[in-house]
């Protein structure tokens, strides 16, 4: 039988990822697991080929982009169920977004990772590629992969 005692939960802060915190967030409880919630942010790096063109450093838009990521988490940490053992992570990292979510959830011996999936199919998954079907096909531990019930805009 399946013993689930830590689950990772990745969010983007989508539509699709808040259904999946919701079902992460039911699942912890049920099994009485800790839930931890992930973000990735990896640095943006543009490069512009008109010198009078000024963008902040690197460094800045990363640090702005963790600011808002961790505000945005505690937000989701206030609304989550009472008494749910609960940790946020929010992870800068060099990698790809499926990969630094596979890598931290074997560095936290995670038992589940639940991702939520936009769906996407044909020519849409072609040029996007599919985080979730990425996860599912490298992560060390079982992934659920929660879809939304009807499409979401």
């Amino acid at each position: 039988m399946l013993s689930v005692k830590r689950i990772v939960a990745p969010t983007d802060f989508s539509r699709h990822s808040e259904l999946s915190l919701e079902a992460a967030a039911e699942l912890a409880e049920k099994f009485s697991a800790a839930l931890q919630v992930l973000h990735i942010v990896v640095p943006q790096i543009y490069q512009s080929e008109m010198p009078e063109m000024m963008l902040p450093p690197v460094e800045d838009r990363t640090k702005d982009m963790l600011a808002a990521a961790r505000r945005r988490m505690d937000h989701w940490r206030q609304g989550a169920p009472k008494g749910l053992r609960l940790t946020t992570h929010v992870v800068e990292s060099t990698r790809k977004e499926d990969t630094a979510i596979c890598e931290f959830a074997e560095a936290q011996d995670a038992d589940l990772i639940v991702i939520g999936s936009h769906g996407h199919t044909g020519l849409m998954h072609l040029l996007l590629g599919s985080t979730a079907e990425h996860v599912v096909r490298h992560a060390h531990c079982p992934v659920l992969v929660v879809k939304p019930r009807v499409p979401i805009t």
